[in-house]
Formats: structure tokens, C-alpha cells, sequence
């Protein structure tokens, strides 16, 4: 077609082969200042962004492990506390039953 040219944007491919992101995007410098003091300042300046960031996520999942960690060990309390609970009720049950069997009048009129 005349006049159409469709220009496409090659699809690019994530090359990096980490987990986790070492920069966030908008920390990386678009324009570099002509000093290298400044550029340095500039760049640690957005490094200790990137760190915040970077701590502000690993805070956020500690606080997850700790919120699934709390609920799994109150599911097990109380797991154990019904089993105890039911225990407990068994042998009430064969104490009544071995009661009733040997001792004469235990219980004859309830």
C-alpha cells in the first residue's frame, strides 16, 4: 500500500535472567550531567531510592510470612485443643462403659 507504511517497534525480550529487578525504571539516568561529580551525586541519589524501595518490598513480605506463619500456628492450636477435647471425651466414655459393666447399680435408672 502506498502511503501506509506500518512501522513496528521490534518486541524486545527480557535478557535478564534474575528474579528480582536491580534498578527500578525511573531511577535509571535519561540525561547524564556534564560533571562527573554531579553525575555520581545524581546516581547515588536514585541508588538510595532503589534501596528504600528494595527494603520497603522485603519488609512487605516479611510482614506476609509472619501474617501466614500466625495462622498456621493458630490452626494447629486449634487442631490440638479439639483433639485433646475428644481424647478427653473418649476416655470419659470408657470409664463410663467399664463402670457401668463392673460396678452393680452404676447408673441403672438414668
Amino acid at each position: 500500500m502506498k502511503g501506509k507504511e506500518t512501522s513496528q517497534a521490534p518486541i524486545k525480550k527480557a535478557s535478564s535472567r534474575w528474579l528480582w529487578q536491580w534498578t527500578e525504571p525511573e531511577s535509571v539516568l535519561t540525561v547524564l550531567p556534564r560533571s562527573k561529580s554531579a553525575r555520581l551525586s545524581k546516581q547515588a541519589q536514585l541508588a538510595n531510592i532503589d534501596a528504600e524501595k528494595a527494603i520497603d518490598r522485603a519488609y512487605q513480605a516479611e510482614i506476609l510470612r509472619l501474617k501466614a506463619v500466625s495462622e498456621a500456628l493458630f490452626k494447629s492450636g486449634k487442631a490440638l485443643r479439639f483433639s485433646l477435647v475428644s481424647s478427653g471425651r473418649q476416655v470419659l466414655l470408657l470409664t463410663e462403659a467399664a463402670r457401668r459393666q463392673f460396678e452393680p447399680g452404676y447408673r441403672k435408672n438414668s
